[in-house]
């Protein structure tokens, strides 16, 4: 059975807070043993600077006596020697069968504790002194195992003893109850500084994920084909843009939704006014109201061209849309293809009261790689937009160049325009402008420019529409020379 998935803040405040604690374990096991160290090498550096002092306090008393024999005559040198390092004055010797001075047996504690101890010099206990022949002169034989720092004691230049001090193991009384403290208050700093970091672990982790749950509900709800409401960006920058992004996805998700119930409802009536011409003329036949002349013949020939053109067309923009238009490109002459399409327009431009006007044949061929039916398709829907919506008397301007690369062709027709809302709407399936470029029933389907769109990106160019200077529409083309 998988595991339940925990929240994003659960995760975020468990890995911040075990990262944290990590680092402080670290940290405190690194600064615990900085410390024990630090203070072993205190321990020994005092050690050294004592055994220098001492060994100078020796050289001097010896400068006089360089075999040492005031050394050699005392009775308990060792005792001497630290009393004089210690700047104590000399204990007196105790009577055969007495306690030394200070040494007396002291009466029994009220509470009936044993005495403390008595302090114990951990140097001289540490300490031994040898000459230059190893004779043992004061301290205690040392183990050979353990380590020591040795020291000569010279006199005018020349050794004549060595001080040897071992070296603590271990701190011991004080020190090491000093260590002991400071490593425990290390420990519940450490602890504190964990306690604390969980906690703005925890706040942090809150705080950064509540846009992420926002964004959670705001993307449930557009899954669910519902309107979200659009979000506040905050917190970081990536999080920001995050929510500007489901923003604008959620505009696009809600406008495309209105296109297609738009969609629908124009399809349906694009295809019900052909649709009733042809019912009510084949009922007035069936009911003998109207003969089946080949004049009523030929209408409902016109109705079902207009369907199957607006059928072809809906194809094609479906196809463009799933992105498979597929385009045969061939090698060809785009002036010559393309002026032969055109001139077939000059006449139906004339009979509408309209000029259309060609490029200059200058018989020099312009090789492309085109898909030379698709682009007559686009060209002819351009020049039919004109002539239904140009008023007469007016003009259809066609132009065309190349610059090696790229191939423009623009058209301009004359009044009347369209305005500024209406030129990025104009290459929308069904689109229809105001009413200063409507026709009636030849106001077409509307469908025309999407398709003269779709064709120019299926050849890898671009299609825009702007103002021209005879006061209405400028159609604007790129096409590569060589289509890919």
């Amino acid at each position: 059975m998988p595991l339940p998935r925990l929240r994003i803040a659960h995760q975020l405040s468990l890995l911040m807070a075990a990262a944290v604690v990590l680092a402080v374990v670290v940290v405190a096991v690194l600064s615990a043993f900085n410390l024990r160290s630090g203070f072993r090498d205190y321990l020994q550096a005092r050690d050294d600077e004592q055994l220098m002092r001492l060994v100078a306090l020796v050289e001097q008393r010896s400068a006089q006596d360089p075999r040492l024999n005031w050394l050699r005559a005392e009775p308990e040198p060792m005792r001497a020697l630290m009393d004089a390092f210690n700047g104590r004055a000399p204990r007196p010797l105790a009577a055969p069968g007495r306690p030394r001075p200070g040494e007396e047996q002291r009466p029994p504690r009220p509470d009936n504790r044993p005495p403390p101890n008595p302090p114990r010099d951990s140097m001289g206990d540490r300490l031994m002194i040898r000459d230059a022949q190893g004779e043992q002169l004061a301290g205690r034989p040392h183990p050979n195992e353990r380590p020591r720092t040795v020291r000569a004691i010279k006199v005018n230049g020349v050794e004549v003893a060595f001080a040897e001090l071992l070296r603590e193991p271990e701190p011991e009384g004080l020190e090491a109850h000093f260590l002991q403290r400071q490593t425990s208050r290390l420990w519940w700093a450490g602890l504190l500084a964990i306690g604390l970091a969980v906690l703005a672990a925890w706040w942090l982790a809150g705080r950064w994920s509540r846009p992420l749950v926002a964004l959670q509900r705001a993307t449930r709800a557009i899954a669910q084909g519902q309107d979200a409401q659009p979000l506040t960006p905050s917190g970081a920058q990536e999080i920001a843009q995050l929510v500007d992004n489901v923003n604008h996805m959620g505009q696009e998700l809600e406008r495309l939704a209105k296109a297609r119930r738009m969609w629908i409802a124009q399809i349906s009536h694009e295809l019900r006014t052909p649709l009733s011409v042809l019912r009510g003329e084949m009922e007035a036949i069936e009911d003998g109201a109207r003969q089946a002349t080949p004049l009523v013949m030929k209408r409902l020939q016109n109705e079902v061209l207009q369907l199957t053109r607006l059928v072809d067309d809906l194809h094609t923009l479906s196809v463009a849309d799933m992105g498979g238009l597929r385009c045969t490109l061939t090698e060809g002459d785009a002036h010559a293809r393309l002026w032969q399409l055109a001139q077939r327009f000059v006449e139906p431009a004339a009979q509408r009261g309209l000029t259309l006007t060609l490029p200059a044949q200058n018989g020099t061929p312009l090789p492309v790689l085109w898909d030379f039916g698709r682009i007559e398709q686009l060209l002819s829907n351009l020049i039919t937009n004109s002539l239904r919506y140009t008023d007469a008397p007016g003009t259809i301007d066609l132009q065309w160049h190349s610059d090696g690369q790229w191939f423009t062709l623009t058209l301009d027709d004359s009044k009347p325009g369209v305005g500024d809302e209406d030129l990025k709407e104009l290459f929308e399936p069904l689109f229809r402008a105001d009413r200063a470029r409507q026709r009636g029933q030849d106001s077409g389907s509307g469908l025309g420019l999407s398709i003269v769109r779709s064709i120019a990106q299926a050849h890898g160019g671009s299609v825009q529409a702007s103002h021209a200077a005879a006061g209405g529409l400028r159609m604007t083309v790129r096409l590569p020379v060589r289509a890919t």
